[in-house]
Order: structure tokens, then sequence, then C-alpha cells
């Protein structure tokens, strides 16, 4: 009998995480059930118990992880236990759904509902993650898989509790279909060093079980079955990793600063989502947390947390921390299921809600998460450091105004009160919206540091979706236009001597942060996934000569510009084999 091999295809999608990858692909799609001869109380039994042992799952892996990645999985739990997702699949089992069906329209109900937005992207990817774990559970059926054979997780989403399943897996890479860079899912993967390529849509139609892939999540490029030809060029120009055993680990180096070949020192800050981000501080290279994003636990309760709630969780983190500054981002209002239940009105976050305007809308809220910072700040291990909070998507330089009153209310409130306030408080915010780069004189003399978030900025810059991977694609954040804007900030606050760092992706990633520091930025705050790769970067780099590189590219001369026709991103690329960098 002739056997035929299936061509090699090449698909592109969205790079979630750096790295390249090849291994066999482990396609994770939960089969349905047959139903439709049961009687709805039946049905709605069996999804109950389903519920059930999920929630078991989530505890059990509470137990056996410890204090690793507790912040998530009590996330998916609480999300699981939520009634009134439950009640409206239920509903559609009672209309004459089976229980796939009506999972599947609960899905797509809140798919409208929750918009376009990044953020809310992100948290729909986090309730599609637990129907997936659902519909696993109907099943009964054990993940199995080869433990010593390198594989790639192919899957419509993927949850924390999910990726856990996989933990003693030769785990080498993910593709999946969403894009959410901030979904919980692709926090663990950053975590773990594992690239990742999303928004590949019917990922069954192109991959089948135990194909051949080569990933190669710097270029957001899948090779389908590839061709001995591209493995091999692949190993001979960039890193495969055929497995997860040979990773360096980030606690290896005892260099105290990252300084390019021609003598410039770059300070690294991490994001951080979780309390397991934070052991990258025990590097020296780290100067701190230069972004803490403070929403995870208030989607942990139905309610929103008290002060003394909030007060152990940023107490925790700073005696973590030491003596290294974190940077709190005060909360990121308008993307989590938490709040519906403080908006009688769902579509209210949603709807342009968000940050400073909803602090503008319900300050008494703020108010709470400032005052737990000031007394976390006071009686951490290390009350002598400043308190340090960021304020996001600011508008206009009112705004700004507003939130520095909020802060001024709560230490006099607490003064008032007898209690201490920190020794120094500083307030910055994050340059995220383009409205703020045209009042950026008056704006810098209200802040004490900014922070540019790369991610929003540049999709209101180009009014696009991150998460389409077409639209995505069609712009580069290395484009020129960006890239002066980006200059114009940076100029400006260092005329100020206001400190700027960078904490979007762009900083993650080794092409896009040679360009940053060929414009001046010197702050970084990066994944703690990209750490070694930075770093590696950094260190085999000629600052001065990406310096006029980027000038040559921004000049407004003519005659400069005529002398090449390739675009930033080439000719950063082409400096970069010139010199050797190191990209990865």
């Amino acid at each position: 009998m002739i056997q035929f091999t299936q061509p090699q295809i090449i698909i592109e999608g969205i790079s979630l995480n750096l790295g390249i990858a090849h291994g066999q692909a482990y396609m994770y799609d939960p089969e349905n059930i047959e139903d439709r001869s049961l009687t709805t109380k039946q049905k709605e039994k069996i999804f109950l118990d389903a519920v059930q042992k999920a929630v078991e799952i989530c505890s059990s892996n509470l137990r056996y992880w410890q204090e690793k990645n507790h912040e998530l999985i009590l996330v998916q739990k609480a999300l699981l236990q939520d009634v009134t997702w439950q009640q409206r699949i239920i509903e559609k089992i009672n209309l004459g759904a089976n229980i796939i069906e009506a999972i599947t329209l609960v899905l797509n109900d809140l798919d409208i509902a929750f918009g376009r937005e990044s953020f809310w992207q992100a948290r729909f990817q986090e309730v599609k993650g637990i129907t997936q774990l659902v519909r696993q559970c109907l099943t009964n059926k054990e993940v199995s898989f080869d433990k010593v054979k390198p594989i790639v997780l192919c899957a419509k989403t993927i949850s924390p509790i999910e990726m856990m399943q996989f933990d003693q897996a030769n785990l080498v890479g993910l593709v999946v279909e969403d894009s959410s860079f901030i979904s919980h899912g692709m926090i663990i993967a950053r975590s773990r060093k594992i690239p990742v390529v999303g928004g590949v849509i019917e990922l069954k139609k192109f991959i089948n079980n135990n194909d051949q892939l080569l990933i190669d999540g710097d270029l957001g490029r899948i090779y389908v079955r590839p061709q001995k030809a591209v493995i091999a060029n692949y190993d001979s120009t960039k890193k495969v990793a055929p497995t997860n055993s040979g990773i360096k680990s980030i606690n290896s180096s005892e260099k105290i600063a990252v300084i390019s070949r021609d003598g410039i020192a770059v300070d690294l800050y991490i994001n951080a989502n979780i309390s397991e981000d934070l052991n990258c501080l025990e590097r020296p290279i780290i100067k701190g947390v230069g972004l803490y994003r403070t929403e995870i636990p208030f989607m942990m309760s139905e309610r929103w947390p008290d002060v003394d709630t909030q007060t152990r969780l940023y107490l925790q983190v700073m005696n973590k921390a030491q003596e290294k500054f974190v940077v709190f981002r005060a909360l990121d209002v308008g993307g989590d299921k938490t709040f519906q239940s403080i908006h009688k009105n769902f579509r209210e976050t949603q709807s342009g809600w968000r940050n400073s305007r909803f602090t503008m809308q319900r300050p008494s809220l703020i108010r709470l998460q400032l005052r737990a910072m000031i007394r976390a700040r006071v009686h951490c291990d290390y009350p002598n450091l400043p308190l340090h909070v960021m304020f996001p998507m600011i508008t206009e330089t009112q705004e700004m105004h507003f939130v520095r009153s909020l802060m001024k209310k709560e230490l006099d409130r607490e003064k008032n009160l007898g209690h201490s306030i920190p020794k120094e408080v500083k307030i910055g915010a994050m340059v995220e919206v383009s409205s703020i780069i045209f009042q950026l004189n008056k704006f810098l003399d209200l802040v004490d540091f900014i922070s540019i978030g790369s991610n929003d900025l540049f999709q209101f810059f180009f009014a696009i979706d991150r998460a389409d991977a077409v639209m995505s694609r069609r712009y580069d954040m290395l484009s020129s236009s960006f890239m002066q804007m980006l200059k114009t900030i940076v100029d400006q606050a260092k005329s100020k001597g206001i400190p700027v760092s960078l904490c979007g992706e762009m900083a993650s990633r080794p092409i896009e942060a040679m360009a940053l520091l060929g414009i001046g930025l010197r702050h970084f705050s990066i994944n703690p996934s990209s750490i070694e790769s930075i770093e590696n970067m950094i260190q085999s780099l000629d600052v001065w000569s990406v310096q006029d590189c980027m000038n040559n590219c921004l000049s407004n001369d003519s005659l400069i510009n005529k002398t090449s026709n390739l675009s930033i991103r080439q000719r950063i690329t082409e400096l970069a084999q010139i010199q050797q960098t190191q990209l990865s």
C-alpha cells in the first residue's frame, strides 16, 4: 500500500511568547458527550457534577503546589463557583439545549458582552478556560501523554489549571486559538519560558494529533510537518529548544548590573502579576518591580477586598521585594469579572469607564486601595523606602490632578488618625493614551516618574485591535511614526529630569529593545521569562551604534533617509547581525 506524506504548511499567527521549539503536536480538545436522551434534570446534575469535579481539581492543585500559582488557581476556582455563570448554563439546558450546546451558547453571549478590548478579552479567555476544563471533566477521561517526547500543546485556549495538568510532560511549545497576551494561561507559559503562538483559528483544520511542529515564537509562525531543510536552518541559525530541561536557571547569574559592550548601564525591572514572579528579584541585576498589577486579588471574591485584606497582600509583596522598590499600578478597573458586583450595568466598565475615568466616578473604592498601600509600606520590613504608586490610562492633566488629590486625602486621613505615613511617596503614571502626548509639558510637572505602556499606546496610536492576528501584523511597533512618538516622550521626560521606563511587550523583545536603547531609554520593565534574552542582547551590543542608526532612521534630513530603503526593523536586525548581537 502506497503511503502519501502530507506536505509542509506554514501558519501565520501572533507571537505571545518568544522562543523556538520543535516537537510533536498534542491536540487538547475535550470530546463532546452524548446526552440527548437524558432528561433536563439529569443533564443539569451531570453538568453540576462536572463543575464540582473541576473545583476539586483546583483544590487539589492548591494543596499540591503549596504557594506556587495560588492566586491564579483561586481565580479559576472562584470562576467555577460563580452561581450566575452556572445558572446561565442551566437556563439554556432547561430551554432544550444539551450540555455542550448550553456551555457554547453562554460563551457566545459572554464574548459579545465582554467586547474586543484586550483586557476584557483576557478575562473572557479565563471563562473559556474553565468551560474547557468542565468539558474535560464531563468526559471522565484523564489527560495522558508521553513524558519523554517533546510535545507542543495545541488548544483553543489554556487555563492555569490545564497548564498544570501538563506539568509532568516535556512541554516545549504552545499553540492556541486565542490571542490574549495577558490571560493567566499565558502568564504561566511565560514564567516557564515556553514559546507561544496564538491567533490560529480552527487548529484542527491544519494540525493533526502527533504532527511534527516547529514553532517560531519570535515571528508568530508555525511550520506544520516541517521539511528537514527548515529544521536544519533553524538548528543552525536559531536555538531550537528540544526540551525544557536545558533552560538556564534565572538565578544562576551573580552580576550586579547589565552593561553594554561600550559601557552603558541599563536598569532591568520586572512586570509582576503573581507572587511567583517576585522570585526573579533574587537576581542582583533586577533592580525591582517596574509594574505590579493589582487586579488579581479583586478577582478572587465576589466582594471588593477590604483594606485589611489588601494591606496584607501589599505587605507580602514589599517584604518579598526586600530593599528593592515596587511600583504598584493602581487598580485597572474595567477588565474583570469581580467588578460585575459593583456595577448594576455590566457594560458600564466595558464602554470606556476604565482606570482614571472610573476613579473619578467612584473615588472611594480607589481610596481604599491607596489606604492599604500606605499602611503596607509603613508596617513592612522596609518602612523607610518610598511608596511608588502608578496610575494607568491617564488621558489629560485634570485626571492627574485628581488622583494626586486622592493620595493627599489618604495621607492626611492617616495623619489625623494618629497613624504613621511613608517617609516618601512617589506618584507616577502610565503613558498609554496618545492624547496625553500633546500635554506632556504640563503633565510631566505632575508626576515623579512615568512608564510607557507600549501595548495600549500602540493599539490606540494605529486604531487597531491587537487581538486580531491579521491586523496586529499590519502595523509594526518599529514604524518610524510610532518610534518618533516614543522618542518625543523620552526626550521631554529627560529634559525635565523625570525618570522614564517602558513596561510593555516591546521591552521584552530583543530587536524592539535594541531600538528603544537607540532612542535613549535606559530603564526596561520586562516579563520574567525575557530576562536572559534581554540581558544577553544588551551585553553583546554597542549602544552608540544603535543610537546613530535610530537617529538616521528618524531624521528629517531627506538625504540621510534616501541612503536606505530598509525599514527600522530591517536596519536594526542588520546591525545586530553585523555586531553579532545575541538575540536569544
